[in-house]
């Protein structure tokens, strides 16, 4: 199977790489007659490991906005009703108003990848809708949990 190219050099090393997680589990609304997971119930899972990241710095308290301006997904194996599932969200990047993030979506079970996402999202102020520059404070929020002060 080809990787994306963000996952470097191995898929090992690239989930050595996230320091953030979250789970759910798969519902059975979320699947299809033979308890397949639908492939449009993946956004829903990456938009709630992006959510619990970004709550977990106390952005949306104050007063940011994040809007998903590029997104894109890579299955990589199947998921089943009833599974556990792990959810890894990083920051990979940093822009000039926005920031991107990198997830995996992991079967508890076995660890095994099952999907994985890269995203952009587009800083805004939530009062004036604006797109705002990302301040030191959020650069320096992310680079203290990702352990790495070379993002840039």
């Amino acid at each position: 199977m080809t990787l994306p190219a963000y996952i470097q050099p191995t898929v090992e090393d690239w989930l050595t790489q996230f320091h953030f997680s979250t789970h759910t589990k798969v519902r059975v609304c979320e699947t299809d007659l033979f308890g397949h997971v639908n492939n449009t119930s993946y956004s829903p899972y990456f938009e709630q490991g992006r959510a619990d990241y970004l709550e977990h710095f106390g952005f949306y308290d104050c007063g940011l906005m994040f809007v998903v301006g590029d997104i894109y997904c890579h299955f990589h194996r199947e998921a089943y009703v009833r599974e556990e599932l792990i959810i890894k969200v990083r920051t990979s990047k940093f822009g000039t108003k926005s920031l991107t993030l990198e997830s995996a979506i992991l079967r508890k079970s076995t660890g095994e990848l099952i999907a994985s996402n890269w995203s952009t999202l587009i800083l805004m102020d939530s009062i004036t809708r604006k797109t705002i520059a990302l301040s030191d404070f959020v650069k320096e929020s992310i680079r203290e949990l990702e352990k790495d002060e070379s993002l840039v």
